[in-house]
């Protein structure tokens, strides 16, 4: 599995946010497939994911996987539409009286149980994420001072400080669920089996069996456009070769996050694909040896063959399946703070670690370890597109004297990687939301908003001016100034190199040709994407 991350995150994360991507409801619309799509109704949409590791709850797993599960039942305060703009969701309205309140006044809708939304779920759907002992997604709050009920049907936020990315925040990562349930079942039980999360949604979840499936009928208290499947059914393949063989067998639908090999010529399967929010790193712990040595970091950094990388896994498909990567921000979460022009400039003056074993001497020659060392790269298991990146650079590494070795992480093992205990792993964090603050406080935040034990920030990196920076940036409203201040940030961490760029994948998926969905990231990763999936015509 890939280690799509957002709050993932959406993560996941995933990586990751809570949203509805709404529906037409015209007789006939054309997708992003480019067919045409019928309002007809099925009984069972049946959908292909690699699993994640524990509980069905995106605030304590932001994976990529998890939010495409828990969406289809849980609908957020706020809301991406397809374009990354943030739309109202559970709310109705939102009023900001000044830079530093909201307030939220809600729609009038009931949960998939009958009952009736309020205020005081809000509250404790929020403050669950702010404060929960659980939690992951804590970082993302660090700038809430107070959320309150002002009335049955209106919450209030305050913020410390101003913060330019807040109303993306909310659409990233605050969903809502029913307080009561949640509270009978306890935080940590919270999103196991028997006690599912309920949500708004489009529907409900009917079962859940970590890392084998989740059942999803329509919520009967739903009042927005109709849903298309009367029943969804995931299933989550450990393996993407037996994913591939469910979806050649007519067993599954459609699947989400794979390699696009091994799904890029099934017969009536169509393959999909749009721009991403997504880039896949190497990250080592600078916390212990040899990681902690700068010298060993950019080595590696220049023994990193994204060229190669991206031939070998994405070989005869088209480059809207990846591009080469700068640094940990794709180039289209800069869009809104600055001209076309000024963001290239901006990327282009960027520490650059293009292939080249000669510097990759050069550089491990002035480390502590001039002849080299033996460390395992960390892999999900189903993540056959990162196992195949990871053996192209052992061989690299190989020839200039780090004798590394791949090493298949199961789902349990993968958990250490949120608690900032990995050594050295390949993963791809995708973005919460459309602005370059989001991969960089996941990655490099300070550890001090995270729980204890580092959090997403996998590398432990830490400095004094780049945390200034950051901290600066989220309270500057001018987006030419954040901009400066972001490329301060990413040239810092370019220079330390905790973390480094592979390629930047887009979003794809695989589709059989009974059906059509457009695709897009912010409306399919966050939010009811199987609104979407229609019957073709």
């Amino acid at each position: 599995m890939r280690k799509v991350v957002f709050a993932m995150l959406v993560l996941p994360a995933v990586a990751l946010a809570i949203a509805g991507c709404g529906s037409s409801n015209s007789k006939e619309n054309t997708t992003a497939s480019g067919k045409a799509s019928s309002t007809r109704t099925y009984a069972e949409l049946r959908w292909g994911m690699p699993p994640f590791p524990g509980a069905l709850d995106y605030n304590k797993v932001p994976y990529g996987t998890t939010g495409l599960t828990e969406f289809l039942a849980v609908q957020g305060l706020m809301e991406f539409a397809p374009d990354g703009k943030v739309e109202p969701g559970l709310a109705s309205s939102v009023e900001q009286p000044s830079p530093t309140t909201y307030i939220y006044h809600l729609k009038s809708v009931r949960f998939s149980d009958g009952k009736p939304l309020t205020a005081a779920d809000v509250v404790f759907s929020l403050q669950s994420g702010i404060s929960g002992k659980e939690s992951i997604v804590k970082s993302y709050w660090a700038d809430v001072a107070s959320v309150a009920a002002r009335n049955s049907s209106t919450v209030m936020v305050k913020l410390k400080r101003p913060s330019a990315v807040f109303p993306d925040i909310v659409a990233s990562v605050g969903r809502v669920i029913e307080k009561a349930a949640a509270e009978k079942s306890g935080e940590k039980a919270l999103g196991t089996p028997g006690h599912m999360v309920i949500g708004t949604g489009p529907w409900k979840i009917d079962s859940f069996t970590p890392l084998g499936s989740a059942r999803f009928s329509r919520n009967p208290y739903w009042t927005g456009p109709k849903q298309p499947a009367e029943s969804v059914d995931i299933e989550y393949f450990k393996s993407e070769a037996s994913m591939a063989l469910a979806l050649r067998s007519g067993a599954l639908d459609g699947a989400y996050d794979f390699s696009p090999r091994s799904f890029a010529h099934i017969p009536a399967v169509r393959p999909l694909t749009a721009p991403g929010g997504l880039v896949v790193v190497a990250e080592v712990n600078t916390k212990i040896a040899p990681f902690n040595d700068v010298h060993v970091r950019r080595a590696m950094a220049y023994a990193t063959d994204s060229k190669g990388m991206i031939d070998a896994v994405f070989h005869g498909l088209p480059g809207t399946y990846a591009t080469e990567a700068r640094s940990i921000v794709p180039e289209n979460l800069f869009v809104n703070l600055g001209s076309q022009s000024e963001i290239a400039q901006t990327i282009s003056e960027l520490p650059s670690y293009e292939f080249n074993l000669v510097k990759a001497k050069e550089e491990l020659a002035k480390s502590a370890y001039p002849h080299g060392f033996s460390t395992a790269i960390e892999v999900a298991q189903a993540g056959e597109a990162e196992i195949a990146d990871a053996q192209i650079l052992t061989a690299d590494l190989a020839k200039i004297g780090i004798k590394a070795t791949v090493h298949e992480t199961s789902p349990a093992e993968e958990t250490a990687w949120l608690t900032g205990k990995n050594r050295f792993s390949f993963t791809e964090p995708g973005a919460a939301y459309p602005d370059p603050e989001s991969l960089i406080a996941e990655r490099l935040g300070p550890e001090e908003i995270y729980p204890q034990g580092g959090g997403i920030n996998d590398s432990n990196y830490r400095n004094a001016e780049f945390d200034r920076l950051l901290s600066e940036s989220r309270e500057t409203l001018d987006p030419h100034k954040r901009l400066q201040m972001i490329a301060k940030m990413l040239k810092i961490a370019g220079e330390e190199v905790p973390v480094w760029p592979l390629y930047s994948p887009g979003l794809y998926a695989a589709l059989s040709e009974k059906y059509t969905m457009p695709l897009s990231y912010w409306g399919t990763l966050n939010g009811p994407w199987a609104m979407n999936v229609k019957l073709a015509s």
